[in-house]
């Protein structure tokens, strides 16, 4: 049987420890910080007044111009910026597109710089991160850290983000990338169906379902609430301020635990039916699609199904387990045995029957057992037609157990 490597990146959030950092240090931070705003502030206007999209472009169009202005910034960061810009002018093109954006022109509010690995460097063992300042100098942070980061040693980092917080907090968001082994995607390979709603995940095969109430959209619209409550009432800008933030930190962790234990529970039924595989939906246009309804617009845009299937995925992956997305289209309106389109039951408001073989099931049943159908089908298609229609990350297909001498990104820039 073959062997997919493949390259998955993790990433772990450290504080810094300022407490015994010399004050000279900590205004080098901030000079860091102020003069990277700058810089990409500098390259949004030039890149909106020149519509330039393209990082290359941008990188030829200022870099002299930038490298003159900040000679003793490292030429890295300006590097970076201009990665910054052409992501964030990307972004603000297509927000605007959707009508989700009302702003003339994009900003970078300044409170995150881009480290890429030439900036930085990290000693797991003490939890010590050295980045490169002005002048050729480094400044080293430690980091502080708890049992959670041990399982990061091994890996190798790629990237880092500085996150500076209003309160003064300084935090590093480190990019760790692994490579995992993973089974052959096949016929014979035995799968898990995952179906993700609002309230409810759904996850198994044609032999058994399982539910999951994650309560994720009733938590969404009490916080959303709480939030609208918050902007009418106070009046006080920082007040208001903390509150909003304080309120979505708690969303977020309560949002949070539920995804891991929920991801934790998927893979440990994987595991125990020995499933090497771990099929969803592919949600990726569901937020540009408009629903002609305010109330569940923003019920979907607040609704974090792409957070959940990312932890589903690398939590997968690093456990053995293949991950792929399958067309979602009509999977809970198309009878499973029979192909004919299902009517709305009058038995329950989630039930679905098939006026042509009888069968009448939940929505969330038949979704699952639909996925796990175009499983097999794609694969039987790409079988026969030798023209995958579905793959999952980058993989490098090397036919044996062992790793191939380089991840796929340093292959594809030899070239």
């Amino acid at each position: 049987m073959g062997v997919l490597v493949e390259k998955i990146t993790l990433t772990a959030r450290f504080k810094a420890d300022l407490a015994d950092v010399e004050e000279t240090v900590i205004s080098e931070i901030y000079h860091l910080f102020k003069e990277y705003k700058e810089i990409v502030n500098d390259l949004l206007g030039f890149a909106v007044d020149k519509h330039i999209t393209s990082f290359v472009e941008l990188y030829h169009a200022k870099y002299r111009e930038l490298r003159q202005r900040y000679p003793t910034l490292p030429s890295n960061h300006i590097i970076n910026a201009c990665r910054c810009a052409t992501s964030i002018y990307r972004s603000f093109i297509e927000l605007r597109r959707l009508g989700m954006c009302k702003k003339e022109k994009p900003m970078f509010e300044g409170r995150v710089i881009w480290l890429s690995k030439h900036l930085f460097r990290l000693n797991a063992e003490g939890w010590r991160a050295s980045i490169a300042v002005h002048g050729g100098r480094w400044i080293t942070l430690r980091l502080l850290h708890g049992e959670y980061h041990n399982k990061f040693k091994e890996m190798r980092p790629s990237e880092i983000q500085l996150v500076l917080k209003r309160d003064g907090n300084l935090y590093l968001n480190v990019s760790f990338s692994q490579m995992v082994m993973l089974p052959e995607i096949s016929v014979d390979a035995k799968v898990i169906a995952v179906d993700i709603n609002e309230n409810v995940i759904a996850y198994g095969n044609n032999n058994f379902i399982e539910r999951i109430v994650t309560n994720e959209g009733i938590i969404r619209t009490r916080y959303f609430l709480k939030r609208r409550r918050i902007q009418t009432k106070i009046r006080d800008k920082q007040l208001q301020y903390r509150l909003l933030e304080k309120y979505k930190g708690r969303e977020w962790k309560r949002i949070r635990e539920i995804y891991y234990k929920a991801a934790k529970k998927i893979i440990s039924r994987a595991l125990e039916i020995g499933a090497t595989v771990i099929v969803m939906e592919d949600l990726e246009q569901l937020n540009e699609e408009d629903k002609g309804s305010d109330e569940l617009n923003g019920r979907i845009h607040r609704w974090s199904y792409k957070r959940f299937q990312r932890i589903l995925e690398y939590q997968a992956k690093l456990h053995g387990l293949n991950v792929i997305y399958i067309n979602p289209a009509y999977t809970s309106k198309i009878c499973p045995v029979c192909g004919d389109e299902l009517s709305q039951s009058q038995s329950g408001r989630r039930l679905m029957i098939c006026r042509r073989c009888g069968l009448e099931e939940d929505r969330d049943v038949i979704a699952v057992k639909n996925l796990t159908k175009r499983y097999y089908e794609e694969c039987v298609s790409t079988k026969t037609s030798q023209n995958p229609s579905f793959m999952s990350g980058d993989q490098t297909y090397v036919g044996s157990p062992s790793s191939p001498r380089k991840p796929l990104d340093d292959m594809r820039g030899e070239g």
